[in-house]
């Protein structure tokens, strides 16, 4: 294969997007989950001290966490990242099921 034509290929899989950019959306996504982690958790404490259960927002941040880690998982097939999705999927399920039932 000849230079031009790699470069093409590489171009052409990221979507038009060159390896800066990637990087910035990589961590323009970690602030973003950082404040949905943040307002969450603000919310599930006025709830508690309120007297309710923070079960729905308890759901969104181990929602957030699960398909997180299922991500890393698919891209790098470490088993650590296996279990901490796994162990964030019962989480979510177990919040779900309190919210709902």
């Amino acid at each position: 294969m000849e230079r031009d034509e790699i470069l093409k290929k590489a171009q052409a899989e990221r979507d038009g997007l060159d390896e800066r950019e990637q990087q910035m959306l990589g961590v323009s996504f970690g602030f973003g989950a950082v404040l949905m982690a943040a307002l969450c958790i603000a919310l599930a404490a006025a709830r508690i001290f309120q007297g309710e259960h923070a079960y729905d927002y308890a759901a969104i941040l181990f929602a957030y966490l699960a398909g997180a880690q299922a991500h890393q998982c698919w891209k790098t097939r470490r088993r650590s990242a296996f279990v901490a999705s796994a162990v964030y999927t019962f989480a979510l399920a177990a919040n779900l099921i309190l919210f709902l039932g």
